[in-house]
């Protein structure tokens, strides 16, 4: 990841992870509330940052520190996978007191479209998180398709929900995510 893209708004920034947050992200992605529908992580906290290190050296891989705009991390968020003007977006986890969820996004969306020049982006969101699924589809993701069992968490087979926003459809998704954002970003402040 040789990156250096910084930007914030909503009372939310996104910055480059740096090694130094592989204890937050570790910690982060083993609590149970949240862990529930993520990939597993594991409990070898070497291995995790071989892992983040890794990623860290990768052109293809834009990984972000959500952070409040006093410098407290509450999750993080990635664009990754870039070939050919499309991209992933994922590893998006927000600590539950936390509403940065519609902040969050429309920063990771406006470096993807705007930035980053991406045509499409895609997600790949377990089908029981309801919650997330629901919210993808309130901002006008497109749902292209349901992968059946295309994630293993602790040894159990999910299925995906995989969605598209496009460049096309991005001014659209935008107003619907600003209006959230400016709802949250007072509470985001008192957090």
């Amino acid at each position: 990841m040789k990156q250096a893209i910084t930007v914030e708004r909503f009372g939310i920034r996104l910055r480059p992870v740096a090694l130094a947050d592989a204890a937050f992200i570790y910690h982060i992605r083993r609590m149970p509330e949240l862990a529930r529908y993520i990939g597993d992580i594991g409990s070898d906290y070497d291995a995790h940052q071989a892992w983040m290190a890794d990623h860290l050296n990768r052109e293809d891989d834009y990984y972000f520190v959500i952070e409040r705009l006093d410098g407290k991390p509450v999750g993080t968020i990635a664009i990754y996978d870039i070939a050919k003007g499309e991209g992933h977006w994922g590893r998006w986890i927000i600590l539950p007191t936390v509403p940065a969820a519609p902040a969050s996004v429309w920063l990771a969306f406006q470096i993807a479209f705007e930035r980053l020049g991406l045509t499409n982006i895609y997600s790949n969101t377990v089908q029981d998180n309801g919650r997330v699924v629901s919210f993808h589809e309130r901002c006008g993701l497109e749902r292209l398709r349901i992968d059946q069992g295309g994630l293993t968490i602790r040894g159990q087979a999910y299925d995906m929900v995989i969605h598209r926003a496009s460049r096309h459809n991005w001014p659209q998704i935008q107003q619907r995510l600003e209006r959230a954002a400016r709802m949250a970003q007072r509470l985001i402040e008192e957090s």
